[in-house]
């Protein structure tokens, strides 16, 4: 008998407490946890460095069978986006190396690009940066996303005949996050709600395009 009252008081002390939190539980007042802190190899993502980027392995396995992708750019917003394309498109870019039984993330050249992109973004070109992408469906196209204002830094080794700023070695290995993403738990639900209603529309221009107008 004195077991089951026992069961019965825990069940109404737990009862007590819920109704106690569900008072205090105000959703607008919390953050959703970025994603980035809990990253790992198996998340898209594109790597940009001074002359090249690179998407890796789980972003071209994302997109099944695409071997051509169209690059776009929103500079105001700072993101990029990617989706297929034929391989006789005018702006067509190789994003993977496709062989019969695999494929792999491949190299894109692009110093001008980048140029672009560290002087948009404000970046040390002693350093590369890896963004997450998302997957989102948009008029019957998949575009994978990636916003630029939120990323993770690494330490590049000096090429030859620059001077390292520092006598300790650099570790290429370790990231680290800008201190307005590392300091902080995540953003907003309207903040959230603002980025899962991100358009990709007349604002996105293709790489190509951005290139050849900085050459006027």
């Amino acid at each position: 008998m004195s077991d089951e009252m026992n069961r019965e008081e825990l069940a109404s002390a737990m009862e007590e407490r819920r109704r106690e939190i569900e008072q205090e539980f105000r959703p607008e007042n919390m953050k959703i946890v970025r994603k980035e802190l809990f990253a790992s190899l198996r998340d898209p993502a594109v790597t940009i460095r001074n002359g090249n980027i690179t998407f890796n392995t789980a972003c071209i396995n994302g997109l099944e069978d695409v071997v051509w992708v169209n690059l776009m750019v929103d500079a105001d917003a700072h993101m990029i986006a990617v989706h297929e394309c034929d391989e006789n498109d005018q702006q067509a870019l190789r994003w993977c190396i496709a062989k019969p039984d695999k494929r792999k993330s491949r190299k894109m050249t692009c110093p001008k690009f980048t140029d672009m992109l560290y002087e948009i973004m404000g970046w040390d070109k002693g350093c590369r940066y890896k963004i997450l992408g998302f997957r989102i469906e948009r008029d019957g196209k998949t575009y994978y996303v990636f916003d630029l204002n939120v990323y993770k830094i690494f330490k590049e080794k000096p090429k030859n005949g620059q001077e390292e700023e520092s006598s300790e070695p650099v570790d290429t290995r370790k990231g680290y996050y800008p201190a307005d993403i590392a300091n902080t738990f995540g953003v907003s639900l309207e903040e959230h709600k603002q980025t899962q209603e991100m358009s990709i529309g007349e604002s996105f221009v293709p790489m190509a395009q951005l290139t050849e107008n900085s050459d006027a």
